[in-house]
C-alpha cells in the first residue's frame, strides 16, 4: 500500500510533465505503482473488511499489555477471550488498522530498556 503523501507527489509530478520512468526512479517505486496511482486519480485503495474488526479494542489493549509481541497477543486472545484469530490475520489487522501504534514504538522500548531516553529528541 502506497502512502497518501506519495500519491500526492506522483500526481504533482505527472501534472508537471515528469515521465513515469523518472517518477519511479526518483521515488524508488515500480512504474506499475505509478500507473495505478494515475489511473485511480490519487484515490486511496479500498481497505478490505475483516470479520475480526469488531475485536480491535481488545487487540489494541492486549498489544500494549504484551509489549508488541503478536504471538503472545494471539495466545491471550484465545485463553482469555476465546477468540481464535489466525496469526496471519492478526498481523494484517495490526498492520492495516494499527494507526494507534506509536511511531518507533519498538525502538523507544529498546532505548528505555537500556535506561536511555529518546536520543533523537
Amino acid at each position: 500500500m502506497i502512502k497518501p503523501a506519495y500519491r500526492q507527489i506522483i500526481l504533482e509530478m505527472v501534472n508537471k510533465g515528469v515521465s513515469l520512468r523518472e517518477i519511479s526512479r526518483i521515488l524508488k517505486i515500480s512504474r506499475n505503482t505509478v500507473r495505478n496511482v494515475i489511473k485511480r486519480g490519487g484515490a486511496p485503495e479500498s481497505v478490505r473488511k475483516t470479520k475480526y474488526i469488531e475485536r480491535l479494542p481488545v487487540i489494541r489493549e492486549l498489544f500494549r499489555e504484551c509489549r508488541g509481541n503478536i504471538v503472545r497477543v494471539r495466545e491471550e486472545l484465545e485463553s482469555r477471550h476465546g477468540i481464535a484469530i489466525p496469526y496471519q490475520n492478526l498481523t494484517w489487522i495490526i498492520r492495516n488498522h494499527g494507526g494507534w501504534l506509536e511511531a518507533n514504538w519498538w525502538e523507544n522500548k529498546w532505548f528505555q530498556s537500556l535506561g536511555l531516553m529518546f536520543p533523537w529528541i
